[in-house]
């Protein structure tokens, strides 16, 4: 607990909602739960960083890679994509004061702090209006696109904002979310690179003695687009949130 409010009290943020909103405590919460499920969290983790040194290897360019998600940098080869492109464009709302730490070490990465929906100021002012993303599409030098397990978690904290705020109800929340959905997958299409799109699934619940109790859809009730290659994360083994249920996530790589 000492080491998230020492986090929240000095991360800065150059996006000044990504803190009010709840963003920052997200990430923060989410580093501390990485750091307590490390076992079950690295081959996901592998994983991830295999696919794109995949995706690397399909992108006909070494212009520029640029990376939606790049939070923790965990998942990400950071090392290998440096040798690999001239410069390589890290993108998130919020990056720890470790994530920046080791984008330091090399003089071709950046970290830029983008709303990838670009939504939430009107979000933030209880407007439900989803904008259609318009950054990087004009950059020439994009040779691969990575959106890294992150478009199933776009409109987690916009719809819990708004139904806080009384600005939707339920149905209205289910169609907004599927619309920031749907706006991101329709962002990547327009990039004339490679894209890689790494998501999850879908979620299995499971009691203490192996058995299925519940599933969860993470896309609202979109279909995902079909995977080339698929892997289960154990995202919440036994005693992290309760002893009595664990969830496996399926993730599954697309390219477009």
């Amino acid at each position: 607990m000492i080491w998230e409010y020492w986090q929240h009290l000095t991360t800065p943020t150059a996006i000044v909602l990504a803190k009010e909103m709840g963003f920052l405590k997200e990430s923060i919460a989410l580093a501390s739960r990485a750091k307590r499920c490390k076992a079950t969290w690295n081959p996901h983790y592998q994983n991830c960083q295999a696919s794109i040194v995949q995706a690397v290897q399909r992108s006909v360019g070494r212009r520029s890679v640029l990376i939606f998600g790049a939070g923790s940098l965990r998942d990400i080869p950071l090392a290998y994509l440096a040798q690999q492109f001239h410069q390589v464009i890290l993108v998130d709302l919020v990056f720890l004061k470790s994530a920046r730490a080791q984008a330091q070490s090399f003089d071709n990465v950046v970290l830029i702090e983008h709303d990838v929906t670009e939504s939430l100021q009107g979000f933030y002012t209880q407007q439900t209006h989803v904008e259609q993303p318009q950054a990087w599409l004009n950059d020439a030098s994009i040779d691969l696109v990575i959106s890294l397990n992150l478009i199933t978690q776009l409109p987690l904290i916009p719809v819990r904002w708004l139904l806080s705020h009384g600005a939707l109800t339920e149905l209205q929340a289910d169609k907004l979310a599927k619309k920031i959905i749907y706006g991101h997958l329709h962002y990547l299409k327009q990039f004339a690179g490679e894209v890689c799109l790494i998501a999850d699934e879908y979620g299995v619940e499971y009691d203490k003695a192996g058995k299925e109790t519940d599933k969860v859809d993470p896309w609202w009730g979109i279909e995902p687009p079909k995977a080339v290659q698929n892997w289960s994360w154990e995202l919440m083994p036994l005693g992290e949130q309760t002893t009595q249920i664990r969830q496996v996530n399926h993730v599954g790589v697309t390219f477009f």
